[in-house]
């Protein structure tokens, strides 16, 4: 299990030096710089999130909604720029998750 985490240690290494985490932490940074649009970017992301756990709603209707409330802010370039390299990041990692599980086996029974 010590191996494994080891391993662990060095991928997380290696993957704080990928242009996309590179590029994620200045994108970042610049948006910290400004706290107004953080504290924006993290209350539209809250509500974005409640959204997409609720259910009975009309999920297409009410995320056009919360675009066109907050189109404003997710527009601005710096908003905009991190938002991007987050996605980047995400996508990474998912593949990353991934190729990870691909050759694991689970076992999952029907009940």
């Amino acid at each position: 299990m010590k191996d494994v985490i080891n391993e662990g240690k060095k991928l997380s290494s290696h993957i704080k030096q990928t242009e996309e985490y590179r590029q994620y932490i200045e994108k970042k940074n610049i948006l910290f710089q400004y706290p107004d649009l953080k504290h924006q970017l993290g209350e539209f992301k809250r509500r974005n999130n409640e959204l997409q756990n609720r259910q009975g709603i009309n999920m297409y209707d009410e995320v056009v909604g919360l675009v066109k409330e907050y189109a404003e802010l997710i527009h601005n370039s710096v908003v905009s720029d991190f938002m991007k390299a987050e996605l980047c990041v995400c996508k990474m990692m998912q593949e990353l998750y991934t190729a990870i599980a691909e050759g694991l086996e689970f076992d999952y029974f029907d009940e």
